[in-house]
Protein backbone atom coordinates (compact mmCIF):
# COMPACT_ATOMS: atom_id res chain seq x y z
CA UNK A 1 0.00 0.00 0.00
CA UNK A 2 3.11 2.24 -0.09
CA UNK A 3 2.69 3.48 3.47
CA UNK A 4 5.85 4.72 5.18
CA UNK A 5 5.46 5.09 8.95
CA UNK A 6 8.71 6.06 10.74
CA UNK A 7 6.98 5.94 14.15
CA UNK A 8 5.95 2.29 13.62
CA UNK A 9 9.41 1.31 12.38
CA UNK A 10 11.22 3.06 15.26
CA UNK A 11 8.95 1.45 17.86
CA UNK A 12 9.44 -1.96 16.30
CA UNK A 13 13.23 -1.63 16.23
CA UNK A 14 13.18 -1.04 20.01
CA UNK A 15 11.21 -4.21 20.72
CA UNK A 16 12.62 -7.72 20.42
CA UNK A 17 9.09 -9.09 20.09
CA UNK A 18 7.98 -6.88 17.21
CA UNK A 19 7.48 -8.72 13.95
CA UNK A 20 5.37 -6.03 12.26
CA UNK A 21 7.66 -3.09 11.36
CA UNK A 22 5.21 -1.81 8.79
CA UNK A 23 2.02 0.23 8.78
CA UNK A 24 -1.15 -1.45 9.99
CA UNK A 25 -4.38 -0.59 8.13
CA UNK A 26 -6.28 2.13 9.94
CA UNK A 27 -3.29 3.68 11.74
CA UNK A 28 -3.33 6.82 9.59
CA UNK A 29 -7.04 7.26 10.30
CA UNK A 30 -6.43 7.00 14.05
CA UNK A 31 -7.74 3.45 14.48
CA UNK A 32 -6.22 1.53 17.42
CA UNK A 33 -3.96 -1.44 16.73
CA UNK A 34 -5.40 -4.89 16.18
CA UNK A 35 -6.14 -6.83 19.35
CA UNK A 36 -5.08 -10.44 19.45
CA UNK A 37 -8.30 -11.50 21.18
CA UNK A 38 -10.58 -10.00 18.49
CA UNK A 39 -11.42 -11.60 15.17
CA UNK A 40 -10.23 -9.83 12.02
CA UNK A 41 -13.29 -9.18 9.85
CA UNK A 42 -13.73 -7.99 6.30
CA UNK A 43 -15.87 -5.05 7.39
CA UNK A 44 -13.17 -3.93 9.84
CA UNK A 45 -10.47 -4.22 7.16
CA UNK A 46 -12.50 -2.21 4.63
CA UNK A 47 -13.22 0.55 7.17
CA UNK A 48 -9.54 0.73 8.14
CA UNK A 49 -8.28 0.79 4.54
CA UNK A 50 -10.79 3.40 3.36
CA UNK A 51 -10.08 5.46 6.48
CA UNK A 52 -6.40 5.62 5.54
CA UNK A 53 -7.14 6.44 1.92
CA UNK A 54 -10.72 7.40 0.98
CA UNK A 55 -9.85 7.52 -2.74
CA UNK A 56 -9.67 3.71 -2.86
CA UNK A 57 -12.59 2.18 -4.75
CA UNK A 58 -14.34 -1.12 -4.16
CA UNK A 59 -14.62 -3.14 -7.38
CA UNK A 60 -15.57 -6.58 -8.69
CA UNK A 61 -13.13 -9.14 -10.10
CA UNK A 62 -14.11 -8.34 -13.70
CA UNK A 63 -13.81 -4.55 -13.28
CA UNK A 64 -10.79 -2.72 -14.64
CA UNK A 65 -9.04 -0.17 -12.49
CA UNK A 66 -8.43 3.38 -13.68
CA UNK A 67 -4.96 4.39 -14.92
CA UNK A 68 -2.44 4.97 -12.11
CA UNK A 69 -4.23 2.48 -9.86
CA UNK A 70 -3.74 -1.20 -9.14
CA UNK A 71 -6.31 -3.82 -8.26
CA UNK A 72 -5.76 -5.53 -4.93
CA UNK A 73 -7.59 -8.27 -3.07
CA UNK A 74 -7.95 -8.59 0.69
CA UNK A 75 -8.34 -11.85 2.59
CA UNK A 76 -8.37 -12.63 6.30
CA UNK A 77 -7.67 -15.45 8.69
CA UNK A 78 -10.18 -14.18 11.28
CA UNK A 79 -8.22 -15.59 14.23
CA UNK A 80 -4.81 -14.39 13.14
CA UNK A 81 -4.10 -12.05 10.26
CA UNK A 82 -4.98 -10.32 7.01
CA UNK A 83 -3.25 -10.50 3.63
CA UNK A 84 -3.15 -8.57 0.35
CA UNK A 85 -2.77 -9.66 -3.27
CA UNK A 86 -2.05 -7.35 -6.21
CA UNK A 87 -3.02 -7.90 -9.82
CA UNK A 88 -0.02 -7.68 -12.11
CA UNK A 89 0.06 -6.27 -15.63
CA UNK A 90 -0.27 -9.79 -17.11
CA UNK A 91 -3.63 -10.27 -15.34
CA UNK A 92 -2.32 -12.77 -12.80
CA UNK A 93 -1.85 -11.91 -9.12
CA UNK A 94 1.14 -11.72 -6.80
CA UNK A 95 1.58 -11.41 -3.06
CA UNK A 96 4.30 -11.18 -0.44
CA UNK A 97 3.98 -13.86 2.24
CA UNK A 98 5.44 -12.23 5.36
CA UNK A 99 9.17 -11.60 5.04
CA UNK A 100 9.49 -13.80 1.95
CA UNK A 101 9.98 -12.55 -1.58
CA UNK A 102 7.05 -11.58 -3.77
CA UNK A 103 5.54 -14.55 -5.59
CA UNK A 104 2.83 -15.11 -8.15
CA UNK A 105 2.11 -18.63 -6.86
CA UNK A 106 -0.46 -19.75 -4.33
CA UNK A 107 0.28 -22.20 -1.50
CA UNK A 108 -0.09 -25.12 -3.95
CA UNK A 109 2.57 -23.62 -6.22
CA UNK A 110 0.04 -22.67 -8.91
CA UNK A 111 -0.13 -19.26 -10.65
CA UNK A 112 -2.81 -17.06 -9.09
CA UNK A 113 -5.56 -16.28 -11.60
CA UNK A 114 -8.00 -15.11 -8.92
CA UNK A 115 -7.08 -14.79 -5.22
CA UNK A 116 -10.64 -15.81 -4.34
CA UNK A 117 -9.95 -19.24 -5.88
CA UNK A 118 -6.31 -19.63 -4.80
CA UNK A 119 -5.02 -21.92 -2.06
CA UNK A 120 -4.53 -19.45 0.79
CA UNK A 121 -3.62 -21.87 3.60
CA UNK A 122 0.06 -21.89 4.51
CA UNK A 123 1.91 -25.21 4.43
CA UNK A 124 2.60 -25.19 8.17
CA UNK A 125 -1.12 -24.80 8.89
CA UNK A 126 -0.56 -21.69 11.02
CA UNK A 127 -2.50 -19.33 8.76
CA UNK A 128 -5.61 -20.02 6.75
CA UNK A 129 -6.86 -16.94 4.92
CA UNK A 130 -10.20 -18.64 4.40
CA UNK A 131 -12.32 -15.46 4.22
CA UNK A 132 -12.21 -13.48 1.00
CA UNK A 133 -13.08 -9.82 1.60
CA UNK A 134 -12.93 -7.65 -1.47
CA UNK A 135 -11.24 -6.35 -4.57
CA UNK A 136 -10.22 -2.68 -4.56
CA UNK A 137 -8.49 -0.21 -6.88
CA UNK A 138 -5.72 1.63 -5.04
CA UNK A 139 -3.56 4.56 -6.21
CA UNK A 140 -0.07 3.39 -7.13
CA UNK A 141 1.63 6.68 -7.90
CA UNK A 142 1.46 8.02 -4.34
CA UNK A 143 2.99 7.15 -1.02
CA UNK A 144 1.17 7.77 2.23
CA UNK A 145 3.81 9.30 4.51
CA UNK A 146 3.10 9.43 8.21
CA UNK A 147 5.01 12.01 10.22
CA UNK A 148 7.12 10.86 13.17
CA UNK A 149 5.36 13.27 15.56
CA UNK A 150 1.86 12.04 14.81
CA UNK A 151 -0.48 10.56 12.29
CA UNK A 152 -0.94 13.47 9.91
CA UNK A 153 -1.33 12.29 6.34
CA UNK A 154 0.89 13.81 3.67
CA UNK A 155 0.55 12.75 0.07
CA UNK A 156 3.70 12.76 -2.02
CA UNK A 157 3.69 12.00 -5.72
CA UNK A 158 6.13 9.27 -6.66
CA UNK A 159 8.31 9.70 -9.71
CA UNK A 160 7.58 7.58 -12.75
CA UNK A 161 9.65 4.41 -13.05
CA UNK A 162 10.46 2.08 -15.88
CA UNK A 163 8.75 -1.32 -16.02
CA UNK A 164 12.08 -3.06 -15.34
CA UNK A 165 12.67 -1.12 -12.13
CA UNK A 166 9.08 -1.79 -11.00
CA UNK A 167 9.87 -5.47 -10.49
CA UNK A 168 12.85 -4.58 -8.31
CA UNK A 169 10.85 -2.01 -6.36
CA UNK A 170 8.06 -4.53 -5.80
CA UNK A 171 10.37 -6.58 -3.59
CA UNK A 172 11.25 -3.55 -1.47
CA UNK A 173 7.87 -1.85 -1.03
CA UNK A 174 5.41 -4.64 -0.34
Amino acid sequence: MNVHDPKQIAACLKSKECNVPYHQPGSAAGQPGFKSDRLKTCSEMVVRILGDNPSIQMVRFEDKCAPQTSKIAIVVDPDEDYHFYRQDINGFWSHKPGGMKVTNKDQSGLPIYDPKLANRRDKEGRLDYNVFCSYMCVPRMRHLHLKVGGYKKTRVKRRAVSPSSRATRRHRND
